[in-house]
């Protein structure tokens, strides 16, 4: 734990103004069964750390741990908690942990907006954008996943599960069972359907060094792949934006997507 938490230290710094992202990051991502499973949920540009999040029973719509043995409900989880999840491993194979959070709102200067679209891949946005408005009011909403590894045991599908977020990424390769060197095939959706030309965002991050940054685009099949370079934690990240259907709360609505993972062969 002590070494998690400086590692953690060394990667925090000034983020950029338009990071939204919510990223859940297990202080180990294998696990055996009686071991404690420490979830933290990070606000974070990519990798680099802001802020850490206990859990915020207002602003989570759902919380819930998928495993072989079925669903439990981690919403009702005690408001205040830091970090957001502590609790004994009581399942082998796959952990699969997701969370949706509710509406956020933000404001940027149309300068700074356009700024913003580049920085996160919003392509085809720009054109749309009001210019004669002096500023660009958003809602956006968090999809947020993870997966951890109890011992050996490779016999569940966890790591592939739909879970039917508004905008979700799922990973069609079980990563516990890559090592440095393989390929990860991911897939992402908006409302339940294969989405193309998406620029999905892979990080990694091993102790203290700096974080690699590779992107993949969406396929027809809403498919991307991404080569395994280093051991540590990964984090795959993507960002979707529409004209708000309700024009008197924001002028934008954005999804964001995130899956963390790790890599230790």
């Amino acid at each position: 734990m002590k070494k998690y938490l400086i590692a953690i230290a060394f990667c925090i710094m000034i983020v950029s103004v338009f990071a939204h992202e919510y990223i859940l990051l297990a202080a180990k991502f294998r696990v055996n069964e009686g071991d404690i499973l420490e979830m933290h949920l990070f606000v974070a540009d990519g990798l680099n750390i802001q802020i850490e999040r206990p859990y915020q029973k207002p602003q989570t719509l759902s919380f819930e741990l998928l495993t072989k043995n079925g669903k439990t409900d981690l919403s009702n989880s005690e408001n205040g908690t830091l970090p957001i999840l502590t609790r004994k491993v009581d399942f082998t194979g796959g952990g699969l942990l997701h969370s949706e959070r509710n509406y956020a709102r933000i404001s940027l200067a149309t300068d700074k907006f356009f700024d913003y679209l580049i920085e996160d891949h919003l392509d085809g946005i720009a054109g749309k954008v009001d210019k004669t408005k002096k500023e660009q009011k958003e809602r956006y909403t968090r999809y947020i996943k993870s997966l951890v590894q109890s011992e050996k045991d490779y016999s569940d599908t966890m790591y592939k599960t739909v879970i039917g977020q508004k905008f979700e990424i799922v990973l069609l390769d079980n990563p516990y069972k890559l090592a440095v060197g393989g390929t990860l095939h991911a897939k992402a959706y908006f409302n339940g359907s294969p989405i193309k030309g998406k620029i999905i965002t892979a990080r990694n991050r091993i102790g203290s060094e700096p974080a690699s940054v590779v992107t993949g685009r969406t396929d027809a099949n809403g498919n991307c792949t991404f080569k395994i370079t280093r051991k540590g934690d990964w984090v795959l990240h993507a960002t979707h934006m529409i004209p708000c259907p309700d024009k008197s709360d924001s002028d934008w609505e954005s999804f964001w997507a995130s899956y963390s993972f790790g890599i230790v062969d």
